[in-house]
C-alpha cells in the first residue's frame, strides 16, 4: 500500500533538519569557545552551556522526527525564547547582527523552525500525524499458526 507523507509530517521532519544544523552551529560556537575558557573563567561556564544547549536540541530533534508532543512544545519555547534574545540584543548598541551569518543563525533559522512547527500541528485535530500501527504493518503481520499472537514477517510453522 503506497502512502505518501503528509504535509504536516514533512514540515515537522524539515524543522527537524533544521534544529539539527542549528544545533550544530551551537556545538562547534561552545568546542571553539573552550581555547578562551583556559584564560577567562566566564568562558569555560559559556562553553559548557552551548555544548548543554546543542545536546538537547540534538535530542528534541530525535524526538520531534518520532513524533513526540513535548518535544515540539519544548522546540516552541526554545526557539521562542531564542528570537526574544534576539531582538534583545539587536537593540543594544554593540552590533550582534552585524553580517550575514549571524542573521541567518539568530533569525532565520528560528523564524523558520517555528513557522514549520507551526504548520505541523495546523490540521491535528483532523487526525494523528502518523498512521495507526495496524496500517503501517499492514499484510506482513500475520497471525502465528496455535498460539494466536502476532508475529512480523511470520513464517509457516512447517
Amino acid at each position: 500500500m503506497d502512502r505518501t507523507p503528509s504535509t504536516k509530517s514533512g514540515a515537522a521532519e524539515i524543522a527537524s533538519v533544521l534544529v539539527v544544523v542549528q544545533a550544530s552551529l551551537s556545538l562547534v560556537a561552545g568546542l571553539s569557545a573552550i581555547p578562551f575558557a583556559i584564560v577567562e573563567p566566564g568562558f569555560r561556564v559559556l562553553a559548557v552551556v552551548t555544548i548543554l544547549m546543542a545536546a538537547a536540541m540534538f535530542w528534541l530533534a530525535r524526538n520531534l522526527r518520532r513524533g513526540r508532543r513535548w518535544a515540539w512544545r519544548w522546540l516552541i519555547s526554545m526557539e521562542l525564547l531564542s528570537l526574544a534574545m534576539t531582538a534583545l540584543l539587536s537593540l543594544l548598541p554593540i552590533g550582534t547582527i552585524r553580517g550575514p551569518v549571524p542573521l541567518l543563525v539568530n533569525l532565520v533559522i528560528p523564524t523558520a523552525v517555528v513557522v514549520l512547527l507551526a504548520a505541523s500541528n495546523a490540521g491535528t485535530a483532523s487526525g494523528p500525524r502518523t498512521p495507526a500501527r495496524e496500517d503501517v504493518d499492514g499484510p506482513r503481520r500475520q497471525q502465528h499458526a496455535g498460539d494466536g499472537h502476532a508475529y512480523p514477517f511470520a513464517r509457516d510453522p512447517q
